[in-house]
């Protein structure tokens, strides 16, 4: 039963985001915007945990959702074809979901949060370029700079809004997942990229085992998330 309410109310956020996303031009041209469920799960976490959840603190998560589907949109653009008319649409897609993320914002009396997603937002953008370019030598650099692009705007929300505690679960599991699925360039040496997972799993590892303040429920979803992940160090 609980599964299924969890289930239900990242659904209802998704369908709530896909709502305010929504423009008619850009979804025949385009599509709908890509929404990755696990990130709405770590995003909702406190309120998947039955922390207190504001009508304030749901339209700063959108506004978190809305920057996501931004950065999506702009990450399917091939810099080598960037004048192509599908790539062209991506771009605009994109600025079409960063001005609904500002719309957003705009309509919260929360200045400390919009300076604060502004400068992770400034920061994504300059790591995803470097990334791009050439991956860092050391695999902790590795590790950080995943970290900011994969969890760096939810862990910017769970730290202003007084939900720390579930930031470091998002942290670590949100970047080991995207390395594990594979995001490294041809200038990305193989055994980097093993150590960083490696420091990821461990990290996972413990952050999994300091959330006791989790419902049963919820341990269990992040475990199906992670356990296949660590068994690979087995």
């Amino acid at each position: 039963m609980e599964r299924q309410i969890i289930k239900r109310q990242i659904e209802n956020y998704i369908a709530e985001l896909k709502h305010v996303l929504h423009e008619p031009v850009v979804e025949r041209d385009v599509g709908q915007a890509p929404i990755d469920p696990t990130k709405v799960f770590f995003l909702l976490l406190p309120m998947l945990n039955g922390e207190k959840w504001t009508e304030h603190l749901n339209t700063s998560a959108l506004a978190v959702g809305a920057v996501h589907a931004a950065f999506d949109a702009h990450d399917t653009i091939d810099v080598s074809d960037a004048t192509s008319k599908q790539q062209q649409l991506s771009v605009l897609s994109g600025d079409h979901f960063s001005g609904v993320y500002y719309r957003l914002l705009a309509s919260i009396p929360e200045l400390g949060f919009i300076q604060s997603l502004s400068g992770t937002i400034g920061q994504i953008n300059e790591v995803k370029t470097t990334l791009h370019q050439q991956f860092p030598d050391e695999p902790t650099q590795l590790v950080e700079s995943i970290r900011i692009v994969e969890a760096g705007c939810i862990a910017d929300f769970l730290h202003t809004f007084g939900f720390s505690q579930y930031a470091t679960l998002a942290n670590t599991v949100l970047p080991l997942l995207r390395l594990e699925r594979g995001w490294y360039n041809r200038n990305t040496k193989a055994i980097h990229v093993d150590q960083a997972i490696a420091q990821l799993h461990s990290e996972v590892q413990q952050a999994v085992q300091a959330a006791s303040f989790l419902k049963p429920s919820l341990q269990q979803e992040i475990g199906s998330l992670a356990v296949p992940l660590l068994g690979k160090l087995i």
